[in-house]
């Protein structure tokens, strides 16, 4: 039995409509390429690591070399979210994700810079930071998280937040290359979060040598 032109046009129908998914699925994954390459983090908005490590940072090194001004960097990581993505799902996950970012950027002075770093990791550059400036403005942010309920699907569910601070001081040894300190500090930034996430969360830990290492010893 022939197909009624109805049946057909139907078909057709349904068949451009799957194509068309099809394009915008390719074009939503390019866009998210595209985003990535130029330095923004697609779930936030947000500067991302490879913006941070070939620009943000160099930048404020040079400041700091050449203009002897001391900066800190804070990686920020909301505890447990490992159990929010076991109970409410990667959506769940992602729309905290989407609050802490928020969060940090309703309390960021004028100078400061925020960047999503990876997963739940966020560092904030802290220009001019001295005198346990840095210090402060971490205790500043867990303190205000604590006052707060994030929108979790259905639910609103609260947060602490873990830290590790790295502090440049100048003067800075010249023969250590840009690429070198840019490693040395993300390095550091990491190790410090993490001890602060195995003593228990809801701590800032800082890495209190402001000198970097011989550029040979990071390549060993």
């Amino acid at each position: 039995m022939e197909k009624s032109s109805e049946q057909e046009l139907i078909e057709k129908l349904q068949a451009e409509v799957n194509l068309l998914r099809e394009e915008n699925q390719k074009l939503k994954a390019s866009n998210r390429r595209w985003m990535r390459l130029a330095g923004i983090e697609d779930l936030t908005g947000l500067p991302n690591r490879i913006f941070f490590i070939t620009v943000l940072l160099p930048q404020q090194l040079g400041l700091a070399y050449n203009d002897k001004n001391p900066f800190s960097c804070v990686m920020i990581a909301p505890d447990g979210l490992g159990e929010v993505n076991k109970r409410y799902g990667r959506k769940g996950g992602d729309q905290i994700i989407r609050g802490v970012a928020d969060f940090l950027k309703e309390h960021l002075d004028a100078e400061e810079k925020l960047v999503h770093s990876d997963g739940s990791n966020f560092i904030v550059i802290i220009p001019n930071a001295e005198g346990g400036h840095a210090k402060r403005r971490a205790l500043l942010w867990r303190t205000r998280i604590a006052q707060r309920r994030f929108n979790c699907l259905n639910d609103q569910v609260g947060l602490t937040l873990s830290m590790g601070t790295v502090s440049v001081v100048p003067p800075l040894r010249k023969q250590l290359g840009a690429k070198e300190a840019v490693e040395s500090i993300v390095s550091r930034l990491e190790a410090a979060l993490d001890r602060a996430k195995q003593q228990g969360g809801d701590r800032n830990v800082e890495d209190l040598n402001t000198d970097f290492p011989d550029p040979g010893a990071l390549r060993r």
